[in-house]
């Protein structure tokens, strides 16, 4: 899905209340003079916001982490600041699959190197999709290596996503913050 953010990789539009409020994040971009990747994203239609990380997968995840402060700035206090809280998503919204169905894993939302009790692994995590079998369900495909195929499922992208990380964590006995990069800074744009 594009909008005038980019190509949006995760959106939802979510009921608070008798409020609708959508979030978008788009795919991170890497600043050619810092290698710094910056991930822009935006809360009810207002202005834009923009976090960085060291890698893609640091950067989206430090959006995922800051939505909830741009929330409150806007005066949805509990939009995704309960991620166990289930919340009615908006039907009938357009989705794209960026060319996958939703048991193909598709292109990557990004990966991360990290270190476990037993040797190092990759994660490799995936866009999230709506699932055309179950239309209140979405899913994000996450791999371990090459090997370990998954999928972290939500009722919207935003949940997908957290439940894939929660859930590489899970596999792997690792800390559920573990995409969180170094020295994650945000930054406010127009």
């Amino acid at each position: 899905m594009n909008s005038e953010l980019g190509e949006v990789v995760v959106a939802s539009t979510v009921r608070d209340g008798d409020n609708e409020i959508g979030v978008e994040i788009a795919d991170p971009r890497q600043d050619t003079m810092t290698q710094d990747w910056h991930c822009t994203y935006r809360v009810a239609g207002t202005r834009t916001h923009r976090v960085r990380g060291p890698d893609r997968l640091a950067a989206v995840y430090a959006a995922l982490i800051d939505i909830p402060g741009a929330t409150a700035r806007f005066g949805s206090t509990d939009l995704v600041a309960d991620p166990h809280r289930r919340r009615d998503p908006v039907a009938g919204r357009p989705r794209g699959t960026s060319g996958a169905t939703a048991r193909e894993f598709g292109p990557p939302l990004g990966a991360r190197a990290v270190d476990t009790a037993t040797g190092p692994v990759v994660i490799v995590l995936g866009r999230p999709r709506r699932d055309p079998s179950s239309p209140h369900t979405c899913l994000c495909p996450f791999r371990i290596d090459d090997r370990t195929e998954v999928f972290g499922q939500g009722f919207d992208d935003l949940h997908a996503v957290l439940a894939a990380i929660r859930g590489a964590s899970a596999i792997l006995g690792i800390p559920r913050d573990w995409p969180a990069g170094a020295q994650a800074r945000t930054t406010r744009s127009g």
